[in-house]
C-alpha cells in the first residue's frame, strides 16, 4: 500500500537525532515547560515566518483559540470564517460562544476575502492546500490568519504566515514540518499581543503570586515536543524541494490524462505544496476504488460548515465549497514518496478513472 503519509519514513529521517536529544533532556532537565528547546524553536519559527514573536502551543486548534482570546472575541461576537476546511478552523469560534459568519472559498480552495460585507469582531482567514488567501484584499482591522497549511509558502514574496495581526502554525504527520502527534504555534509582531498570548497559553496567569490577569486555556508547550519540531526543521529545506519535485511531476502527468488539478491562484500566492488535490466525479467512490489497487487517498474535506446546524444558524449552499466537498480528492504527495511510487500513483489513477472523472469542471 502506498500510504498517504508513510510515518515510518518520518521516523527514519528524525528518529535517531530526536532520541539522542530527548534522552539528554530527560536525564538533565529540571523544567519540561517553556524552557531552552521551546525558546530555541520559537526563535527559529519567528525567523522563518518573518515575525517578531512565535509561541508554541499544544495544537494548531489551541493556537486559533488563543488568537480569538487575544483579539478580545467574547460570547455573542461575530467572527467571519471559512465554510470549508478542517473543523479545527471554526470550532474554536463555537467553543468561545461567538458566532461564525461563513464565507465561501474561491476556485483555488482558499477562503474568499474580496466580498466581505458583514461587520465582525475578527476575521479568521484560512488558506488551504498550501496557498494563502488574497490577503491584501482584506479590509478588516483584526485579521487572524489560519496559516496551518501555507507554512513554507509565500504571498507577495513574503512568508504567508507573516500576514495578519496574528497567525498560527500546525505540526503533525501531514504538515510541511511534520511531527508525531500534533502541536502548534501562534505568531505576531505586536508587543502587547505577544504578552497576552504568552499568558493565555498558560491559563491566563504568569504564576501563583501574580494571579489571573487574562482569559486563557491550558496550551503550555513541552520541551520534548519542541524537540520533535526542532529535529524536523533540520530537514525542512530538503523535504520542501522534494515536495515541489513531486508536485511538478504529478501535475505534468495528470494533465496528460485530462484530470483536473486544483488550479494555481491568479494572485501572488506561491504554494507550500502541502497537499495535492485533484477533482473527480465522486471522490469517496474514487478513494475506495483506488485503495483496492494499493493507493491511499484522502477526502479533504467533507463539510460545508454553512450547512451545519451545530455551528450555523443560516444553513445554505456555498458554490465552490459544495464543488470541493463533492469532487476534491487529495492524493499521496509526501516528500517520502519514491519516484517509482509516484509513477504507480499515476498508473493507478489511470486504471481506476472513467470518462466522468476526466475534465471535471469546478468553475462555471
Amino acid at each position: 500500500m502506498i500510504k498517504f503519509i508513510p510515518t515510518t519514513r518520518l521516523y527514519d529521517d528524525v528518529g535517531e537525532q530526536y532520541f539522542d536529544l530527548v534522552k539528554k533532556l530527560y536525564k538533565t532537565a529540571d523544567n519540561h515547560f517553556e524552557s531552552e528547546w521551546t525558546e530555541k524553536v520559537e526563535k527559529l519559527l519567528a525567523k522563518l515566518c518573518d515575525r517578531k514573536y512565535a509561541f508554541l502551543t499544544t495544537s494548531g486548534t489551541m493556537g486559533i483559540h488563543i488568537m480569538l482570546l487575544a483579539a478580545g472575541v467574547k460570547p455573542g461576537d461575530k467572527v467571519i470564517s471559512t465554510s470549508y476546511s478542517c473543523p479545527a478552523s471554526v470550532m474554536p469560534v463555537n467553543a468561545i460562544g461567538a458566532k461564525s459568519i461563513f464565507y465561501d472559498v474561491n476556485k483555488f480552495g482558499s477562503q474568499e476575502v474580496t466580498n466581505i460585507k458583514d461587520e465582525a469582531k475578527a476575521i479568521v482567514v484560512t488558506g488551504l492546500y498550501g496557498d494563502a488567501s488574497d490577503m491584501d484584499k482584506i479590509d478588516h482591522p483584526m485579521v487572524l490568519h489560519d496559516s496551518a497549511q501555507n507554512f513554507c509558502g509565500t504571498y507577495n514574496g513574503k512568508p504567508s504566515p507573516s500576514y495578519g495581526a496574528m497567525s498560527i502554525l500546525s505540526f503533525n504527520e501531514n504538515k510541511n514540518c511534520p511531527i508525531f502527534g500534533t502541536y502548534g504555534a501562534v505568531l505576531c509582531d505586536d508587543d502587547n499581543l505577544a504578552e497576552a498570548i504568552k499568558l493565555m497559553r498558560k491559563n491566563g496567569y504568569k504564576n501563583r503570586e501574580v494571579g489571573i490577569t487574562h482569559r486563557g486555556i491550558g496550551a503550555q508547550p513541552h520541551e520534548d515536543k519542541a524537540l520533535q519540531i526542532y529535529c524536523s526543521l533540520q530537514h525542512l529545506d530538503r523535504w520542501q524541494a522534494r515536495r515541489k519535485q513531486i508536485h511538478d511531476y504529478l501535475t505534468e502527468e495528470l494533465t496528460k490524462l485530462n484530470v483536473t488539478v486544483r488550479p494555481t491562484p491568479d494572485y501572488n500566492s506561491v504554494t507550500s505544496y502541502h497537499k495535492f488535490a485533484i477533482f473527480v466525479n465522486d471522490k469517496r467512490e474514487f478513494r475506495d476504488k483506488i485503495k483496492e489497487h494499493g493507493v491511499e487517498c484522502q477526502v479533504h474535506y467533507t463539510n460545508n460548515f454553512a450547512r451545519s446546524l451545530l455551528i450555523s444558524d443560516n444553513p445554505r449552499d456555498m458554490y465552490y465549497t459544495d464543488k470541493y466537498v463533492q469532487h476534491a480528492l487529495t492524493i499521496p504527495s509526501s516528500p517520502w514518496l519514491t519516484d517509482a511510487e509516484c509513477e504507480t500513483v499515476i498508473d493507478k489513477i489511470k486504471l481506476v478513472m472513467n470518462k466522468n472523472d476526466q475534465g471535471v469542471m469546478i468553475d462555471g
